[in-house]
């Protein structure tokens, strides 16, 4: 996790950059064994690139096109077409895609690959180059959770990083809870359905008994939500052996004399019980009794 610049300055960071020395310390424990690395355009430069081609390792990833040292590509292509430059190692690619697409590999050829989809404009195969169709296939479950990210997160800016981080966990968590409801049960429904759903039934559950109501004061007025819904007595669940009663929510109050009343009634909703006759109504019609 990045929490801004140390006071230690690694001795590579002007060759790398910052988010080079980040992916450097990561791969420690990986170089020199023959691993395969994809990198996101935050990481990926060719500086990165050549330093751990060196150590027996080969990356692939998408690129900004403005990185130091990245070749000039200049041009604008149509749908589909692509333009490269390349060393005897790296090789760089602009492909037009629905949007300018850069990738840099040295484990990638400049071939175009068939998808075995058809492009619905044109009719005819829809190809992408090689670099992106291994890309996708190994970063492509980051980037989905990314996208599906994106369409409901609940992060908001703050300057407190901490904050951040505590909505992208709750984020990531009704995610896996999305992932696992789709395994368990097999049905296809929308984040955004799943998120909604998922709120009310915690509402629901966990819902308190006063509600805020906005006045023309200073100061909102908080009424118990048992004065605005609609609550109805019921009796109390008995038992094969004797009869179960609660003591009367509203008798037993301070207010009315502290008296202890059982009482075979209760409110389902409030859940405490109420003398039918005499306190239902007070419980449900005063703020304070």
């Amino acid at each position: 996790m990045y929490t801004g610049a140390t006071e230690y300055k690694d001795p590579l960071e002007d060759i790398l950059g910052k988010s080079g020395v980040i992916v450097k310390d990561l791969m420690k424990p990986y170089l020199n064994k023959g691993y395969s690395l994809f990198t996101d355009n935050f990481y990926t430069s060719p500086q990165l690139s050549m330093y751990l081609h060196k150590r027996k390792t080969n990356t692939c990833g998408t690129v900004r096109k403005n990185r130091k040292l990245m070749p000039i590509i200049e041009g604008k292509l149509k749908l589909g077409e692509r333009e490269t430059r390349c060393t005897d190692k790296l090789l760089a690619i602009y492909w037009k895609d629905c949007c300018d697409v850069y990738m840099l590999t040295f484990m990638n050829t400049n071939e175009m690959v068939d998808t075995k989809k058809i492009d619905r404009k044109t009719g005819k195969k829809y190809l992408k180059p090689q670099s992106v169709v291994s890309y996708n296939k190994n970063m492509g479950a980051i980037d989905k959770i990314d996208m599906l990210l994106s369409y409901t997160k609940c992060v908001r800016c703050t300057l407190k990083w901490y904050k951040k981080l505590f909505f992208h966990v709750i984020d990531m968590s009704l995610l896996n809870a999305y992932s696992a409801y789709k395994t368990v049960t097999g049905k296809h429904i929308s984040v955004a359905d799943f998120q909604l759903t998922l709120v009310n039934e915690i509402l629901q559950k966990y819902k308190t008994h006063f509600k805020t109501i906005p006045s023309k004061g200073k100061k909102s007025i908080i009424l118990d939500s048992c004065l605005i819904e609609r609550h109805f007595p019921d009796l109390i669940p008995q038992t094969s052996t004797k009869k179960q009663r609660r003591k009367c929510f509203v008798c037993s109050h301070k207010t009315v004399g502290k008296k202890r009343t059982d009482t075979l009634y209760q409110c389902n909703e409030c859940n405490v019980g109420l003398c039918v006759v005499l306190r239902f109504k007070v419980c449900h019609t005063q703020q304070t009794f």
